[in-house]
């Protein structure tokens, strides 16, 4: 039996013995193959490395840093660009135009709740302008069920023909009852001047007729008389009745002359162009927008026209800051509802007096907290800030935030104001030189919350440290030459 490769020969196995057979294993016996402990190490700490360097990477885009040993300072370039300093408000968007629209105050028969039908006075809406829509002055937008104004004019119209021949009637039967009294006063007076005529023939008569003659002068006279102060009282009497049918008819006139103008009211115009904005009702259980069918209370607000021309951010800044505020300062209005978006706008009122933080929202007035609440302990002062352009996505009632530029500067040096420390007595800012930074006085101008504008020591370009530098010797220079070149 030939003899196998040596590859197969049992290790030790002399040379001129034969090969014993392999023992066949199967493949489902065979181990697999395993990685060590020190590969898995090895791809962690890879992975480690790539994800650091991806960080690394990404930070270097916007800022710059200096390494020795295990410390790390983050830097920044100085720029020279303009400088602002803002103070944020927050408010709600507004109109400086517009029109609330209200529910009319019936003046006719309605207002009383008389001529039968149910509501209390109420008012239903037929109809209602889309909202949302755009509608011009003068345009109808709500229109009441009008069937009982109508039926009360209806009734006024016939009440007051009937009035009208009433006092026809009575004035008639007056004026023949005083033209009767007149000619009773006057036959009187006739018989009276008769007497007297007759009592001068006294002289060539008895005495007994002399006597009957005088009582008869007398008794015409005082019936004259008497019938002459009935003329005047009647007179007085009829003119105090022709006033009274007076009033009636002028009663049921005004009336009619209220319910024509409350037929009116029934289609609302708006005084104003702009956008149809309905308003919120409270129900019972609900709180929903005014729609057709609805009733509505006479005087109730239900509906607005909003000019958006016009728009501006209503809103309070605290008292402590109401003293930086100036008329027309520049502001950079943003909505919330359009991140990035900036409008150019301007302050246009600042408020007078101070109220309760709550007490001003968008341009609402609401009341304040109760006795002893913070929200009278913190004071605020209104303002409103005017957007100059007009643009389609402001809209009423949404939330804006206002940057007013209290103070600004054109091509100002400008580094982060957390970068400047005081070293004996002066500014100073951590100038990279090499590998090193270098400490260097500055003069400080303008400064805002974040940024510090940089007078002198300083040239656009130069990189410095964004925080004060405190570090090992070898990356810290104390800076005694440029602060005594300075």
């Amino acid at each position: 039996m030939p003899a196998g490769p040596a590859s197969a020969l049992p290790e030790g196995s002399p040379p001129d013995q034969p090969s014993p057979k392999p023992k066949l294993v199967p493949d489902l016996e065979r181990p697999s193959p395993q990685l060590s402990k020190g590969g898995v190490v090895l791809l962690i700490l890879a992975g480690v490395a790539v994800g650091f360097g991806i960080v690394q990477a990404v930070r270097g885009r916007t800022q710059q840093s200096v390494s020795s040993g295990t410390s790390e300072v983050a830097t920044i370039a100085v720029e020279t660009k303009r400088f602002e300093d803002t103070l944020r408000v927050g408010g709600t968007i507004g109109a400086k135009n517009f029109a609330m629209i209200r529910a009319p105050r019936m003046r006719g028969g309605r207002d009383r709740g008389g001529g039968g039908g149910g509501g209390g006075g109420s008012l239903t809406i037929e109809s209602l302008a889309t909202p949302g829509s755009i509608v011009q002055k003068g345009d109808v937008v709500a229109v009441f069920e009008s069937k009982r104004t109508e039926d009360f004019l209806d009734s006024y119209e016939s009440n007051l023909a009937q009035v009208r021949t009433r006092v026809a009637s009575r004035r008639a039967d007056l004026m023949i009852s005083a033209e009767t009294l007149r000619q009773n006063h006057r036959t009187a007076e006739s018989e009276a001047d008769k007497a007297d005529l007759d009592l001068r023939t006294a002289e060539v008569k008895s005495q007994i007729q002399a006597e009957i003659l005088a009582l008869q002068a007398q008794q015409h006279r005082s019936a004259a008389l008497q019938l002459q102060e009935e003329v005047r009282l009647s007179e007085i009497a009829d003119a105090a009745v022709t006033r009274s049918l007076e009033i009636d008819v002028e009663q049921f006139e005004r009336r009619m002359e209220r319910t024509k103008a409350d037929m009116e009211k029934m289609h609302l115009r708006t005084p104003v162009s702009g956008l149809v904005v309905v308003e919120s009702m409270f129900r019972p259980g609900s709180i929903s927008q005014a729609a057709a069918g609805d009733q509505v209370n006479p005087g109730s607000y239900f509906l607005r026209i909003v000019d958006l021309s016009k728009m501006a951010v209503f809103a309070a800044i605290n008292q402590a800051d109401a003293q930086l505020v100036e008329l027309r300062a520049p502001v950079g209005v943003q909505l919330d509802a359009y991140p990035g978006a900036v409008f150019e706008g301007r302050v246009a009122a600042i408020g007078a007096i101070a109220v309760s933080a709550g007490s001003t929202g968008g341009g609402r007035r609401s009341r304040g907290g109760s006795r002893g609440t913070n929200s009278q302990w913190v004071r605020q002062v209104p303002i409103e800030i005017e957007i100059l352009h007009a643009d389609d996505r402001i809209k009423p009632d949404l939330s804006a935030s206002g940057d007013i530029v209290l103070r600004s500067q054109e091509d100002a040096l400008i580094i982060p104001r957390a970068a400047i420390a005081r070293s004996s007595g002066r500014d100073v800012v951590w100038v990279q030189q090499d590998d090193k930074f270098v400490e260097r006085p500055v003069q400080v101008g303008l400064l805002s919350d974040t940024e510090a504008t940089i007078r002198n020591g300083l040239r656009a370009g130069e990189v410095i440290a964004a925080q004060p530098v405190t570090g090992p010797d070898e990356l810290v220079d104390s800076g005694d030459e440029q602060r005594a070149a300075f």
